[in-house]
């Protein structure tokens, strides 16, 4: 069987490298762009003497068919590329082509599922793979492989087992249709509402309505592709990297009232207390007691920012 691999997010990487490693992988396709991803794409497919096919969203029709008949692909796996496969193209390979997805459709569908995810304090993540029809996330569902997210785990970790679970996913899928056992399951019919990227606002802590543990998600989700959630104290914009949620029944939401060698504790909704670890600023990533040399004491009250 030859397997083609659309993809435009470095989690491919280990998926390309199994492929690569079975003898399967018979192309690799990226967008057009201007990237580290694509210098690092551009480094590992030619480790493999393997020429990345750049496709235009213009062009993709003509380009995507010319391409899967040019390397005779059986089969085009889809991981992470924005565009959508236009509708004349879907059987150009003679098995399909699937769509990698990493979160349960449809409540998870669109393009930044995993930062949802977390945010929304799930105790469970699902690989999904689907048969891809002419819109985003919506096809027949072929496997899904949930696994445990932990409150820990930051969007880095959470993504990178994402990227481990496909390759058993992929397995499956190969294994089912070569077998002529592949069966195919339509999907909720739940409306589906494509979340959005997050927007700045999204990404800001809010005192007034989040408890410790959901700023903590928060940090989490957007750590380290927004280098933490977005704060303001004593008129200094940061990002908190590292925290973690206690109860506490000290003090005002978002009023600092412990600082100590390993960080400051806030105040928090509902009897909670945020413990910061790490914060970036413009004064750099700042941990312990590095934490105050913006002048923040016991009593400074962390703002709310409108947006």
């Amino acid at each position: 069987m030859r397997v083609a691999l659309i993809c435009n997010t470095v989690s491919a990487f280990p998926l390309l490298d199994w492929l690569s490693s079975q003898g399967l992988l018979a192309g690799v396709g990226v967008k057009k762009q201007k990237s580290d991803f694509f210098s690092d794409l551009s480094v590992v497919c030619s480790q493999r003497r393997i020429t990345p096919q750049v496709f235009e969203k213009e062009q993709l029709t003509s380009q995507l068919s010319n391409w899967v008949q040019a390397i005779r692909a059986d089969i085009v796996l889809v991981l992470g590329f924005p565009y959508k496969i236009p509708k004349k193209v879907l059987a150009a390979p003679r098995l399909g082509i699937y769509n990698i997805h990493f979160g349960k459709l449809p409540k998870y569908s669109g393009s930044f599922p995993v930062f949802w995810q977390i945010k929304n304090q799930e105790k469970e993540g699902v690989l999904t793979i689907h048969k891809m029809d002419e819109n985003f996330d919506s096809g027949p569902i072929a496997f899904e492989i949930p696994f445990e997210i932990k409150s820990i785990h930051t969007y880095g970790i959470v993504e990178a087992n994402y990227s481990y679970v496909t390759i058993n996913a992929v397995f499956m899928l190969l294994d089912n249709i070569l077998k002529g056992t592949l069966n195919l399951k339509n999907q909720s019919k739940q409306v589906q509402k494509l979340l959005p990227k997050p927007t700045i606002k999204d990404l800001i802590i809010d005192w007034k309505t989040m408890n410790a543990h959901q700023i903590v998600a928060l940090i989490k989700a957007c750590n380290p592709w927004n280098r933490g959630a977005i704060a303001r104290i004593n008129g200094v914009d940061v990002k908190i990297i590292e925290a973690e949620a206690n109860p506490s029944e000290i003090g005002k939401p978002a009023q600092v009232f412990n600082l100590h060698q390993n960080g400051m504790e806030v105040a928090c909704i509902n009897q909670t207390a945020l413990n910061i670890k790490i914060m970036y600023s413009s004064f750099g990533y700042l941990c312990g007691e590095s934490l105050t040399t913006f002048g923040i004491k016991n009593g400074d009250v962390f703002e709310n920012i409108v947006i």
